[in-house]
């Protein structure tokens, strides 16, 4: 069944059988008597949502409501920047157009087998033969020179690699410092990650209450020392929360590591961006990296990591359709 949280949902044909239509509330209630399965799908209307209102609705569905699967539906176009939806745990975003040409139950089946492909022996099969390296086939990075964050064309498709920081969920800072000091804490944070990737010359492009997503030049020494760097923020990471962040209590970060293709817009300008390795890098991050380790994927080339450091990275199986390994896990005394 395909559940969608509207305060009209005019768009919809009448009633149909296989999708229900649920009032929005403050609390994303669930009717009496509506059981919502974990094979289900949820999705949330945006449409005429205060930002107050979207906040607290978008805090209901990432409880999860008893379903796995959570999406979008933005028939105004009201959204600035859904990728932010997807950094969240949304798994599809429906807009305009698609709501113009006409909702059907087999648009919201394709979404949930596109989700889901990576099971499917298959696709993984190829994957799999060489789950031992650190891809399926031999990455290389692409000739030219990068000439400079200043000099990237705005809206040209680019390799990049694509790096995923996050304070573990286990963590708990907000929670543990309050709202009042959050805001302080995430500044001085942004200000710590930035300075330690300074040397990889990324830059923070994407940023969310909970994540940041730096891009890094497509190049050797940048990819080297953007895995450098990672590792010395998993192994300071007590230090950078007390003396850096000036929290009391142990802090945990989770990395991850991705090399793919995006239309580039200048940070704060991403707008409307959907892209294949966006996603996945946050879908890695969010769901399947660890605390106290770098995760890198498949499709990152060989001689992106430093000498020497190869063997510090463990075989982590298969996810969405790509090999991926997981640093060895520092212990702290």
């Amino acid at each position: 069944m395909i559940y969608i949280f509207s305060s009209a949902a005019p768009w919809l044909a009448a009633k149909p059988a296989w999708a229900k239509v649920l009032k929005i509330s403050h609390d994303m209630k669930i009717p009496d008597g509506t059981e919502i399965q974990a094979s289900d799908q949820v999705y949330l209307d945006i449409s005429g949502l205060s930002p107050a209102e979207l906040k607290n609705a978008l805090g209901a569905l990432r409880k999860n409501r008893g379903a796995s699967f959570w999406g979008i539906i933005d028939p105004n176009g009201e959204a600035e920047d859904p990728a932010l939806f997807f950094f969240d745990g949304a798994r599809d975003y429906i807009g305009p157009a698609l709501v113009k040409k006409g909702l059907t139950k087999k648009r919201f089946a394709a979404a949930e087998k596109t989700e889901s492909h990576a099971l499917q022996p298959a696709v993984c099969k190829a994957a799999a033969k060489k789950q031992s390296g650190l891809s399926a086939e031999k990455r290389t990075l692409p000739a030219g020179k990068f000439e400079g964050w200043k000099s990237q064309g705005d809206g040209t498709a680019a390799p990049f690699f694509f790096l995923f920081v996050s304070v573990s969920e286990r963590s708990g800072l907000r929670a543990k410092v309050g709202e009042s000091v959050f805001s302080a804490v995430k500044s001085r944070l942004r200000d710590v990650l930035q300075k330690a990737l300074n040397e990889a010359d990324a830059l923070l492009w994407i940023e969310t209450e909970k994540n940041s997503l730096f891009l890094v030049p497509p190049r050797t020494p940048n990819a080297r020392a953007a895995v450098e760097a990672s590792l010395k923020i998993l192994l300071n990471s007590r230090l950078i929360g007390i003396e850096k962040l000036g929290v009391s209590f142990p802090l945990d970060f989770t990395i991850a590591l991705h090399y793919g293709e995006t239309v580039f817009r200048a940070p704060g300008k991403t707008g409307k961006l959907v892209s294949e390795s966006v996603n996945y890098i946050f879908h890695l991050g969010a769901k399947k990296a660890e605390a106290g380790r770098l995760t890198i994927s498949g499709e990152i080339p060989e001689e992106a990591l430093p000498e020497g450091l190869l063997d510090l990275f463990n075989p982590a199986g298969i996810f969405e359709g790509i090999p991926i390994r997981h640093s060895k896990r520092f212990v702290y005394k």
